[in-house]
């Protein structure tokens, strides 16, 4: 008997404690100031050739002449092609939102009636007009000029804002986009992923950054934002390079994005990914404010996005509609 109402007790214990653990708090945080956040990519078909036959790590030579002939068939791709028809493009454009408060679950804000003007070397060469059909979007109508240092001055929410000057660099081609049929990490199974042929260019410092649409689709996860940096791959041939990681399905339609950035734009793109795709576990990166290279100069504080101009390329492969009969090896 007495053992029974120990065990009754506990039970009562038991079912008290889990029910205060189900006591729904209510946060009562004041109110998010509006401040404005940029995105714009400034870009077009820049590529860099090199000036004469390219060696690929002393393995072999890829004639001058065969890398103009590519890259010539890399210019011919539409890169506002695929705007139409898909959910995201962002290139040769500035979109102005607001930050929202925290439990918001809407879009944030858009910005319409701002004026964005863009700077060369220190002088005004575009105002540019916002897209009528889409708001707090404008778009870029200049050419830009490799070599050339790149800035948006914007007046909007009653303040004045200034990015960071940005040198706009020509990307090397991207020569090719292809699924390869292989193993996957763990060598236990095989599948089709991406593989793209490119070169890089000679000289420590350059960063590139790849974006996928697949099936006109925009992988908009955060784990598929791909950047790099050639501290390995300085001047190297680039061949079956996967930037993307993941199996691809049968019958898909790969678009591959490849532009030159820089190092403040990858520390930024790599921490939104961070923050945003490694979440929820004892070991990811704690939240904190991720501030790109846009200032309110009215206020003297940091605001929020980036403004990055650099030289883009783009190409498109398939994925076939059925396996390799003789599989890939393992």
């Amino acid at each position: 008997m007495l053992q029974s109402l120990k065990h009754a007790l506990l039970l009562a214990i038991t079912l008290v404690i889990v029910n205060s653990c189900q006591e729904v708090i209510e946060l009562d945080l004041p109110p998010n100031e509006a401040e404005l956040v940029v995105e714009g990519y400034l870009t077009d078909l820049d590529f860099f050739i090199p000036e004469q036959d390219l060696d690929c790590s002393g393995l072999f030579t890829i004639p001058k002449s065969d890398i103009e002939f590519a890259a010539g068939l890399a210019a011919q791709f539409p890169i506002d092609s695929i705007e139409s028809v898909t959910d995201y493009f962002p290139f040769n454009k500035v979109k102005l939102t607001t930050t929202s408060d925290y439990f918001s679950n809407a879009a944030a804000p858009a910005v319409s009636n701002a004026i964005v003007q863009l700077f060369k070397n220190n002088e005004l060469v575009e105002t540019l007009v916002e897209d009528p059909s889409i708001p707090g979007t404008y778009r870029f109508t200049h050419d830009p000029e490799v070599g050339a240092n790149y800035h948006l001055e914007i007046e909007a929410l009653d303040n004045f804002y200034e990015t960071e000057p940005q040198t706009y660099n020509a990307v090397p081609p991207l020569l090719g986009v292809d699924a390869y049929y292989r193993s996957n990490f763990l060598q236990d199974s095989c599948a089709y992923y991406l593989g793209i042929d490119t070169y890089e260019k000679p000289g420590l410092g350059d960063h590139y950054r790849w974006m996928f649409y697949i099936n006109n689709k925009y992988e908009s996860d955060p784990v598929f934002i791909s950047t790099f940096d050639d501290a390995q791959i300085d001047g190297l041939c680039l061949f079956e390079f996967d930037v993307y990681g993941d199996e691809l399905r049968l019958g898909d339609t790969i678009v591959v994005f490849q532009m030159r950035t820089n190092e403040g734009y990858s520390n930024f793109i790599n921490s939104l990914r961070n923050q945003t795709a490694f979440v929820g576990g004892p070991f990811d990166t704690p939240p904190a404010p991720i501030r790109g290279n846009l200032k309110n100069v009215t206020t003297g504080k940091e605001a929020f996005g980036y403004f990055i101009a650099g030289g883009i390329s783009a190409n498109a492969g398939f994925v076939p509609e059925e396996v390799l009969e003789e599989g890939c090896g393992i």
